[in-house]
């Protein structure tokens, strides 16, 4: 995970036009003051710098190399307008805008970095400017009142944007616990009824997605006999067993209680017969087995492919009637199109 946790691209793209333009449009207008009042070298990189923070309105897609760009321009600023004083010995005001941008575009530690050197710069200018005769401050006190409060801003600028990568970064954890719990079963963590009817209105399961619906062989005496502790376990087993024989092709939930359902695309439809064959395989190859307990576990599968022009609740309810006609036909196999497919 990165450094940081920073807004959204979609934030960071806005905030990064919104700094653009206010920077664009001060330029701008500070230019025409500096030319005005006889500074005109000001005037030039001031009118120069216009041309960077318009970038993001012309120049697509580069968005991270032009805000560093845009920060590092405001850097080089900053350091003119130390040694030159800027406007009436105005300029090293300008310092104070630096910290917010630059942990909002770099990031925490990254920023802090910069924003170290950047400080270290700025002493030196204040310290040699006058010795060379660039500008004079006169007393010591006003760039040692810029620099302390310039420091300030930025230990506060760095706790503020520490705890709020914290608090972000465990908002984001809590959203996924949100996300998933909204989404799964909490027991066999496959998907839940709710958020399976919802993928089944997308367009991956339209036309000739087959409808798996299977349901525990005598389930009811598995808990009665062994205890639903047994009985949550099984559930689980058959869960994993689930994820083993489908490996990704299609959607597999617990559909309620004892059921599960498997929707298969249509792109892997052909598949759907060998799912439920591998299915029945696999519970006989590896029964459940937990401390002293072991026994084979079974189940009945009603299989449906959807035609076109049929609803989600005309699949389901076949692939249910298919599923009642495995069980009143002996249980532990799976009927498809009418036909009983013995397991």
């Amino acid at each position: 995970m990165r450094d940081t946790i920073n807004a959204s691209d979609k934030d960071k793209a806005r905030f990064l036009r919104v700094f653009a333009f206010i920077g664009a449009v001060t330029s701008f207008l500070m230019s025409i003051s500096s030319y005005g009042d006889g500074y005109i070298l000001l005037s030039i990189l001031l009118a120069a710098s216009v041309i960077v923070f318009v970038s993001p309105f012309v120049v697509k897609g580069k968005d991270a190399v032009i805000a560093v760009v845009m920060l590092y321009t405001l850097y080089f600023l900053m350091g003119y307008l130390v040694i030159s004083g800027g406007s009436h010995g105005t300029g090293p005001l300008w310092l104070f805008i630096v910290s917010p941008v630059t942990f909002f575009i770099r990031g925490l530690k990254r920023g802090a970095f910069d924003l170290v050197l950047l400080a270290g710069t700025i002493s030196v200018l204040f310290i040699y400017t006058p010795e060379i005769g660039l500008y004079d401050y006169q007393s010591f006190y006003f760039p040692s009142r810029v620099m302390l409060c310039f420091s300030i801003l930025c230990v506060l600028g760095g706790f503020y944007e520490y705890y709020r990568n914290k608090y972000s970064l465990q908002l984001m954890q809590q959203v996924e616990i949100n996300r998933k719990m909204a989404s799964t079963d909490s027991m066999t963590e496959l998907y839940n009824r709710r958020y399976t009817l919802e993928c089944l209105e997308g367009r991956h399961y339209g036309e000739d997605a087959v409808f798996i619906l299977m349901d525990v062989d005598n389930f009811k005496q598995i808990n009665d006999n062994y205890g639903h502790v047994i009985g949550d376990e099984v559930l689980m087993y058959i869960a994993d067993t689930l994820r083993k024989v489908c490996a990704g092709d299609g959607i597999v939930s617990r559909w309620g209680g004892e059921e599960f359902l498997i929707v298969v695309q249509s792109q892997h439809a052909h598949k759907a017969h060998t799912i439920a064959k591998s299915i029945h395989e696999s519970l006989r190859a590896s029964p459940f087995k937990r401390d002293i307990h072991q026994f084979n576990v079974t189940l009945s599968i009603g299989v449906h492919q959807r035609q076109a022009g049929e609803s989600i609740d005309h699949c389901l309810n076949i692939a249910d009637k298919r599923l009642y006609k495995a069980k009143t036909s002996g249980k532990n196999r799976t009927v498809s199109d009418d036909e009983v497919e013995f397991a």
